[in-house]
């Protein structure tokens, strides 16, 4: 007795091709997921070093060459899909659209996060209070001023901008604190970091975020 089934023609067997491009599908995708991930290690070493420092220019470096490499490595994984989905303009778009996220949110964690740490150093050593005199301001921005303080320290001038709450006239005496051991570095005129506390919120729930979503029109692509 014969079935249906008995009557199908066999599967062709894989040809030399379709397997070698399997494995390049395999390969570019572990070597996005390693650049995703070697982005976030970057991330979080300019987070956690000295600002300015050699580590923190590395992890930018680090973290700025892997995501490129990462947001190269979507439209050779898309082209070498196996769904037809997988290689249209709008999947391609999509995976353009969440590798700008993720090194949005990244750079936004590494920069707020590093610049706390920086600004809570220098509030921390900054405790001797000068009268310094204010030789200009100018606003950047609706929120944004800059201001230059001149002041005296150990019978030698130093003058440094730094920005402010509010744009004072020339000639302006004001207090700022300096730190006594290197007199020349700039005046702390503030003590409050909130904004810089949003950003690194911001940046920390963001990556996980469109990393997830990324996950997801990913596996639904090549479902």
């Amino acid at each position: 007795m014969t079935t249906i089934a008995d009557e199908r023609p066999p599967a062709p067997p894989p040809t030399p091709s379709g397997g070698l491009r399997r494995r390049a599908r395999a390969a570019t995708r572990l070597l996005q997921r390693a650049a995703w991930a070697t982005t976030l290690v970057g991330a979080v070493t300019t987070a956690c070093t000295s600002w300015g420092s050699t580590p923190w220019y590395a992890g930018w470096i680090g973290a700025a060459g892997a995501a490129a490499l990462a947001a190269l490595a979507s439209p050779v994984r898309l082209a070498l899909g196996e769904s037809p989905r997988s290689g249209s303009a709008s999947a391609l778009f999509h995976a353009a659209m969440l590798a700008l996220m993720v090194c949005a949110f990244a750079g936004c964690f590494a920069f707020s996060l590093s610049g706390w740490f920086h600004e809570h150093d220098r509030d921390l050593h900054a405790t001797l209070r000068v009268s310094a005199t204010v030789t200009g301001c100018h606003s950047s921005g609706d929120t944004s001023t800059e201001c230059t303080f001149l002041w005296t320290a150990d019978g030698h001038e130093y003058r440094a901008a730094e920005g402010t709450d509010v744009q004072w006239p020339d000639g302006h005496r004001v207090d700022v604190r300096i730190d006594p051991a290197h007199p020349q570095r700039d005046p702390v005129t503030g003590g409050g970091y909130w904004p810089l506390w949003i950003a690194v919120v911001v940046g920390g729930l963001g990556i996980p975020f469109s990393l997830g979503v990324w996950w997801v029109l990913e596996e639904a692509a090549n479902y």
